[in-house]
């Protein structure tokens, strides 16, 4: 049994060490706005247009910003890809798959521990 709650402490380790490192991330961010980037093609109002005929050649890529406001979806339009509302859409993006890393390791965290603390209290009763 101590072979196995050795494993488990190597666990929490290495899950101490990639939080860490995500904490330090996280604690810097960069600028963001609240949303989610869309991309989107289209077809133009020109009937002669060969994205008509073609969907491969619809127009675009367009960039838009995905949002709630009072319960109603919004869609922003940001330009080119490498516009900095763009950039700052997509940073909210990395940051909320961070925040929700970081809940995961703190929860496998959690069930370690207590798996720990129960292996160990089975022990104590056994004796």
């Amino acid at each position: 049994m101590d072979k196995v709650i050795s494993r488990w402490r190597q666990r929490i380790s290495q899950l101490c060490k990639i939080r860490g490192r995500l904490e330090g991330q996280l604690m810097r961010p960069r600028p963001m706005r609240i949303g989610s980037v869309v991309k989107q093609y289209m077809f133009c109002g020109k009937a002669s247009c060969a994205c008509h005929r073609d969907p491969q050649k619809k127009h675009g890529p367009y960039y838009y910003l995905s949002y709630k406001e009072k319960g109603q979806s919004r869609y922003k339009y940001l330009g080119k890809a490498t516009s900095p509302e763009v950039e700052r859409a997509r940073n909210y993006q990395v940051f909320q798959r961070g925040m929700a890393q970081l809940g995961k390791i703190h929860r496998e965290i959690i069930d370690l521990l207590w798996t720990i603390g129960e292996t160990k209290m089975k022990e104590g009763n056994e004796e």
